[in-house]
């Protein structure tokens, strides 16, 4: 090779890392930007009252009886920290109404709430900056596996801008943390077995094995804490070790046991409070229950699949699945054709050009979260991150396999095009979102019209927003309070006998009103109701007399 060609292989060298720490640089600044736009979702709100210390039941029986309350009074004493309650009382909030949450985030989120406000924008950047842990995270679990840089800084440059990754680093709910913690269990996990099976000629060979292996317990404590969903990476690293081990009782899998189940006595004490408190979870909550079938939770799961490379979703995307139109179909079908052959196509190069230990890793990371979830009918982005992150890995590997070692240079040109094309979906799809005010992960079902609702309200000169309902409508409400403005006042019952419609009020509107409340206004009270804002189902009414 003469010298020229070896200065421009140089050359060409640099710009790909110059591009990697753009792309970088891009991903991390969509993480930060316009993190106050988007509504402050129904999830979001709860917690936020987690953080407070208060319940759904004290807020209930305090201020859904009817009196007149402001909204500084109401996102002031469930919104933010109050003197009078503790990080105990986040826990148990938590352990007596949604024992499925482990604690571990929420409890993080109440000092950082504490340190640096409970601004929206301050809540949701404690995600963002976890999720900036990722990016190590990624590289050094790939470098266990391939023993490649270049495939770690591929897999960063794809996570840096995935529309799953940034969409979540902008939650405030525990998702981003679970991702770490699954990178980080999963790299460690790697290197426990690669100790355990060197030659143990020296002693502090035995003695760093012994400490990677309590590390690693720690991790599974921390990720078990974080997210009950968890349980899966256990599961799908217990499968892999009895699989690479050829079903022998041997020193690793005897370590793995010990390693897992030290974690889960650890972790023993809130799963005691899963179980003690499973009954009361359902009335709580208070969600639908819906049952697919095998057939029906596929679907989900290819949107899903698709979407952490190309956002779409009929609320906010850029493909707009769910819309009708000929063209909109056709495009719909060809992009995920060619995304999912694309995976198909990764998992199979994978498995064809690496050594099992590598292959097998991936797919029971992939395998076991998928199969679970479609059995237990879970099927939904925030819990697929294990499943999400293997998929981006064996992506990652297939573009640098093609790219750095593909002989031939059409095809090498080929799949860089590919890889440029699938980077920027990415950013693209990013930089429609972070100027959006709604999108798919905000839980459309309860927020999708809260910025019309609000926008009706905030032109009153005086208004009153009555609602009625138990712990299900508190989300909402909390949630609509951050885009209503000071001179609202809230009328909040839990029994519709207690609505009495005070005087004093230029207008007076009905939020998301059961039957109950309307019989009780319109015949017993003898209020006129007209639905003001109906996109489907009525969301708001205004009340005369």
């Amino acid at each position: 090779m003469n010298s020229k060609s070896i200065q421009n292989g140089r050359l060409h060298l640099i710009y790909l890392k110059i591009l990697i720490v753009v792309i970088l640089i891009t991903g991390i600044f969509f993480r930060f930007t316009n993190l106050d736009r988007k509504v402050y979702s129904f999830d979001e709100s709860i917690t936020s009252l987690r953080i407070s210390g208060y319940t759904w039941t004290e807020m209930v029986q305090q201020d859904f009886q009817g009196k007149t309350i402001s909204v500084e009074y109401l996102q002031g004493k469930y919104q933010q920290i109050n003197p009078e309650k503790t990080w105990l009382d986040t826990v148990k909030g938590l352990a007596t109404e949604e024992p499925q949450l482990s604690p571990l985030y929420f409890i993080l989120a109440r000092f950082w709430v504490q340190l640096f406000g409970p601004q929206v924008a301050v809540v949701r950047s404690l995600s963002a900056w976890i999720s900036l842990l990722v990016f190590p995270s990624i590289y050094w679990l790939c470098w266990e596996l391939f023993r490649s840089e270049s495939v770690g800084w591929m897999a960063i440059t794809i996570v840096a801008v995935s529309p799953f990754h940034v969409l979540y680093a902008q939650e405030a709910r525990p998702y981003m943390m679970f991702a770490v913690l699954v990178l980080l269990s999963n790299a460690i996990l790697l290197r426990a077995i690669a100790l355990q099976k060197s030659p143990a000629t020296f002693k502090s060979t035995s003695k760093l094995s012994k400490a990677v292996w309590s590390i690693y317990a720690i991790a599974l404590t921390f990720g078990l804490y974080s997210s009950l969903l968890f349980f899966l990476v256990v599961f799908a690293h217990g499968i892999y070790v009895i699989i690479t081990e050829n079903w022998r009782f041997g020193k690793t899998l005897i370590a793995y046991l010990l390693a897992s189940a030290a974690a889960i006595i650890i972790f023993a004490p809130w799963v005691w409070v899963l179980f003690y408190n499973a009954p009361k979870i359902e009335a709580t909550v208070g969600l639908p229950r819906i049952y697919l079938s095998f057939i029906s939770s596929l679907k989900p799961l290819i949107i899903i699949t698709c979407r952490m490379f190309i956002d779409t979703h009929w609320v906010g995307g850029i493909i707009k699945l769910g819309s009708s139109g000929i063209a909109t179909d056709l495009i719909r079908l060809i992009v995920v054709t060619v995304l999912l052959l694309a995976i198909a196509h990764s998992i199979y190069s994978l498995c064809r050009s690496t050594r099992k230990r590598v292959w097998l890793f991936v797919l029971t990371a992939i395998g076991i979260t998928a199969i679970v979830l479609i059995a237990v009918r879970g099927v939904a982005d925030r819990y697929l991150v294990p499943y999400i992150l293997a998929i981006q890995i064996a992506v990652a590997y297939l573009f640098t396999a093609k790219i750095a070692v593909t002989p031939n240079p059409r095809q090498q040109k080929l799949w860089q095009l590919g890889l440029i094309a699938l980077i920027s979906s990415e950013i693209v799809s990013c930089a429609v979102s972070s100027q959006s005010q709604l999108w798919w992960n905000k839980y459309p079902s309860s927020t999708q019209y809260n910025p019309q609702v609000a926008a009706i309200v905030n032109q009153a000169q005086k208004p009153l927003v009555i609602s009625h309902g138990g712990n299900n409508i508190t989300g909402k409400i909390l949630s609509l309070s951050y885009l209503l403005k000071p001179p609202v006042q809230l009328l909040l019952a839990v029994k519709p006998d207690r609505v009495k419609i005070p005087d004093g009020f230029s207008d007076v509107f009905l939020y998301r009103a059961t039957e109950a409340l309307q019989f009780e206004l319109e015949k017993v009270q003898k209020y006129k109701i007209t639905p003001i804002y109906t996109p489907g189902e009525v969301w708001l009414w205004r009340v005369e007399k």
